[in-house]
């Protein structure tokens, strides 16, 4: 299935607190976490890529340091979209698996 914004976000661990299709800037609440995490996508210049940016990068008790990925871009804006939530989602969902409880220290500023 190919990707799109809509396919992005729909995600049973993103809520969408606000988004703008237009300027690619994105709010999203991570599954039971208060903390609004902000991504924004823009064009990279000369290329026909997008990059994205993300406003928190996550740390379970699982992982040894905060993942920030080191590729930051897509192909087109919905997949830099869809590997920007993907690298929040995964790691939260291995934390939750492995029995720790969801805590906003989670989450740690870029």
């Amino acid at each position: 299935m190919p990707h799109t914004i809509d396919n992005a976000l729909d995600d049973e661990l993103i809520e969408v607190v606000e988004r703008d299709d237009g300027f690619g800037e994105y709010a999203i609440r991570l599954g039971e976490l208060e903390t609004v995490i902000t991504i924004q996508l823009r064009r990279l210049v000369g290329s026909e890529h997008t990059e994205f940016t993300v406003s928190h990068a996550i740390h379970t008790p699982t992982q040894a340091d905060p993942y920030r990925t080191s590729i930051q871009y897509g192909d087109y804006p919905a997949q830099a979209l869809s590997s920007a939530v993907f690298a929040l989602t995964q790691y939260y969902r291995a934390a939750v698996r492995a029995g720790h409880n969801p805590d906003e220290s989670w989450l740690v500023p870029n």
